[in-house]
């Protein structure tokens, strides 16, 4: 009897240790995911994707109607690009008075175009010896026609020698600077001659081309 029990007891510990070796153990189950934080989303986000006031600056404007830029030259400011038409009746506008200017102050000199420049005006530095009949020509057909503006662009109408405009003071420095183009042997002239034989120079139309910095009047 106490062989039978023994085998019994042996039987019933081999059949449970089968049954549990079987028994497949509970899956492990996964870490619930946490969510990313918003600095983490954000952070993921290429800049473009991402919203102005999350990269410190201000909500972006909304387009103009038809995709159409504030300003006329790319979304850069300033007035709207003109039409070759409306740049031509400006430049003719413009022209007309700059010209009756110049009538007024030649009759204002008469006799004495041909005295140095220097001498006739108030405030003449970089033109002294220029006749002043010349001078204002090139005022007029020079500097006035190469930028399309008038007079008032750097001189003030009651006092011509008046430096308050700070216009007046940077075409100085331009004219300054086509003079040094035109005069030092490192520059230009190293070039050798132009066409025909002649010295190479530039003026204010060579850049400017009847307009400002930046601008789409082009004289014919």
């Amino acid at each position: 009897m106490k062989i039978r029990s023994t085998l019994s007891v042996s039987t019933l510990l081999l059949t449970a240790m089968a049954c549990s070796s079987k028994t497949p153990a509970p899956a492990t189950q996964p870490a619930p995911a946490r969510a990313p934080s918003p600095a983490a989303t954000a952070a993921a986000q290429p800049a473009a994707a991402q919203p102005a006031a999350a990269r410190g600056g201000a909500p972006a404007a909304a387009p103009a109607a038809g995709g159409a830029q504030a300003g006329g030259r790319g979304g850069q400011g300033g007035p709207p690009q003109m039409t070759a038409e409306q740049r031509a009746a400006r430049r003719d506008s413009i022209a007309a008075v700059r010209g009756a200017v110049v009538k007024e102050l030649m009759a204002k000199i008469a006799g004495r175009e041909n005295e140095p420049a220097g001498t006739v005006f108030k405030n003449i530095q970089l033109m002294k010896n220029v006749p002043a009949g010349q001078l204002l020509m090139a005022m007029d057909q020079g500097f006035g026609r190469a930028l399309s503006v008038g007079c008032d662009g750097c001189h003030l109408g009651n006092a011509w020698e008046s430096d308050s405009l700070a216009r007046k003071g940077r075409a100085r420095i331009m004219l300054a600077m086509v003079n040094k183009i035109n005069t030092d042997p490192e520059l230009l002239p190293k070039m050798g001659p132009g066409r025909g034989g002649q010295p190479r120079a530039v003026q204010c139309v060579t850049c400017h081309r009847g307009g400002g910095a930046g601008s789409n009047a082009l004289l014919p």
